[in-house]
């Protein structure tokens, strides 16, 4: 039985728009002719819309998973059952454990599903290996997205181990906000996000609500006070 990404990938797989691939990804313009055309000649590209489990815990990749339109949440199960976000690769961006599971033959040891209407352009990881066997942009895309990969996560494990609920909530709020004064999501799905339960997250909303941080509405939290919520992750 072939792996659940494979058999999901296939469902959605799109042919090429006839707009220029990986406009997003300016690295990969750099590519020498033959590579572009070995490249432009082997992507394809999925659609999905939001919710929508790509990979699951032990499936094989396909390859090299390249975000062009919505964006992609990679998260764990707990032995409690409860999901946590490992991080989200964004428009632009590539899945660090699709490249290492990629390139060592191994099992992808995580959940990702879509978020919102998405569009992943995909490299067959033989493709991808061998453009990165000659082709010193691909390199240089393959090492930026481990090493900044790579920060995040070793930014969340300490989050995780050294703060608190409430502080982790206020981080959280503040990275998906990106600037912006709203987040739009439900406490279910932050709860998701934690790896807590919905009463734990509407607890602590409630308190920040009091303390005039954020006011809430269904579906929406408006961020009043971030200075005070960053010091409160901090």
């Amino acid at each position: 039985m072939p792996p659940v990404s494979a058999a999901v990938f296939r469902r959605y797989d799109r042919p090429m728009r006839s707009e220029p691939p990986l406009r997003l990804f300016p690295n990969l313009a750099e590519l020498a002719p033959e590579g572009r055309a070995l490249l432009d000649g082997s992507v394809r590209r999925v659609s999905c819309t939001g919710g929508t489990q790509l990979v699951a815990r032990g499936d094989l990749v396909a390859g090299a998973y390249l975000v062009e339109k919505g964006a992609l949440r990679v998260y764990y199960v707990s032995a409690e059952g409860r999901e946590g976000t490992l991080y989200w690769v964004e428009p632009g961006q590539s899945c660090i454990l699709a490249l290492n599971c990629m390139f060592s033959r191994l099992a992808y040891p995580a959940w990702v599903e879509s978020e919102g209407d998405t569009e992943v352009a995909i490299v067959p990881g033989d493709v991808y290996r061998r453009l990165f066997a000659t082709e010193s942009a691909v390199q240089s895309f393959t090492f930026e997205v481990l090493s900044g990969r790579l920060f995040e996560l070793m930014a969340l494990i300490e989050e995780t181990a050294s703060q608190g609920l409430e502080a982790r909530l206020a981080a959280f709020l503040l990275r998906r906000a990106k600037g912006a004064a709203e987040v739009l999501l439900t406490q279910d799905q932050i709860a998701r996000h934690l790896a807590t339960s919905r009463e734990v997250v509407s607890r602590l909303l409630r308190s920040l609500v009091a303390r005039r941080l954020v006011a809430t509405a269904a579906g929406r939290i408006t961020l009043l006070d971030p200075p005070a919520l960053a010091r409160l992750a901090e």
